[in-house]
């Protein structure tokens, strides 16, 4: 085929599919209701926080959207649009929605949860099922990604409703992107940052108990990826669960032996459920030890703090505190003085959270604070 041939075939199969999409466009659903379902007593506070999201995000998308009063009318009406996976036909459609003028129906199933973290942060996540349902009776759906692991964080806030607000607003936006929707202004996780504050040896806390210690002989170690090899070992120095038991953290100690011997160290963070490592910090990397670390690189204690969120580790030199969801470090404290021996505590004096290094050189006490 000459080029120009070759030319004017493509241009036409773009017009087509143009032509196609266009009429798809056109043809979409534009009048629709939107009706919130809640899962538990804690959502149903917050159901307008998703009714007024959803309505949003379509509206910015030319979609006309049913006033609320009538939505409610709707819903007390049509009893089984409340049961996600009831069979709907068409005729059911015009006999319950058909006096409403609308051309189809989304039904948002909402749940959240709450919890109290570290330095007075409020946590919550949210879950959203998103259904849509057509004069046709075809339904098109769709199911927001889980908040609390590594890569899609729950959202803080300072009062449990800013918290769950921000959550539900993020589930709603992932859905409904997921169903093909565009979210202009996509609400984005807040996040709050929290760091270690030295208090005078005076702040005693009452430490909580710590789960008991992972047995050498738990499988659950096997999980972990650890260096084994001629020139580089590496070997578990400490190893603790979360007080749920979901999560494991183990402590690594480096060793490489050709080309002169170095150390280093390596927290490696492992998942109960999911059965396997889910991330690693490094503590120290294997390379002489800089003028600040007044110590070597062993890990001698390691803990989750509060639950399986934060986590806290002591070495010869330093003190960590990491945000294991977001997979980043909150802060990293130089010792003055290198230390052979230490434990971690965490506790509460008040409403402050402290954690504690307990070593061959006294105590070291610092309060968990937001920045």
């Amino acid at each position: 085929m000459n080029l120009p041939g070759r030319a004017l075939k493509l241009v036409l199969l773009h017009l087509f599919f143009t032509l196609i999409f266009s009429s798809e466009l056109m043809a979409a659903p534009k009048n629709v209701a939107v009706i919130v379902y809640t899962q538990t007593s804690m959502a149903k506070q917050y159901a307008r926080i998703a009714q007024a999201r959803m309505e949003q995000v379509l509206t910015d998308n030319g979609f006309t959207v049913l006033d609320q009063k009538k939505a409610e009318e709707l819903k007390k009406g049509w009893k089984k649009l409340e049961d996600p996976g009831a069979l709907i036909t068409a005729e059911e459609f015009v006999k319950s929605a058909g006096k409403y003028d609308i051309e189809g129906v989304y039904r948002v199933y909402l749940d959240v949860a709450l919890a109290k973290g570290l330095a007075g942060i409020f946590t919550a996540t949210s879950l959203t099922d998103i259904r849509f349902i057509g004069e046709d009776a075809q339904i098109r759906s769709s199911a927001s990604p889980a908040m609390g692991v590594k890569g899609m964080p729950p959202s803080d806030g300072l009062t449990d409703s800013a918290a769950i607000s921000n959550a539900i607003q993020r589930a709603i936006d992932s859905t409904v992107q997921a169903m093909g929707i565009k979210v202009q202004d996509f609400t984005n996780p807040r996040l709050f940052n929290v760091t270690l504050k030295p208090v005078p040896a005076s702040e005693s806390l009452v430490a909580e108990k710590r789960p008991v210690p992972v047995s050498e002989d738990d499988p659950i170690i096997k999980l972990a990826n650890l260096k084994d090899s001629f020139a580089l070992s590496e070997e578990v120095t400490c190893a603790n669960k979360s007080p749920d038991d979901k999560m494991v953290v183990i402590g690594g100690y480096l060793r490489k032996t050709q080309g002169g011997r170095l150390y280093g160290s390596m927290i490696h963070v492992l998942d109960r459920e999911a059965n396997k490592e889910v991330i690693t910090f490094e503590t120290a990397p294997v390379a002489t030890r800089k003028a600040e670390e007044k110590g070597g690189a062993k890990i001698l204690d390691c803990m989750f703090i509060s639950n399986w969120r934060y986590l806290a580790a002591v070495t010869n030199s330093k003190l960590f505190l990491w945000d294991i969801e977001r997979g980043a470090v909150m802060n990293a404290i130089f010792f003055d003085e290198a230390i052979d021996q230490a434990k971690l505590e965490y506790g509460k004096l008040g409403n402050n959270d402290l954690l504690a290094v307990v070593s061959n050189n006294g105590r070291k006490t610092f309060q968990i604070s937001r920045e």
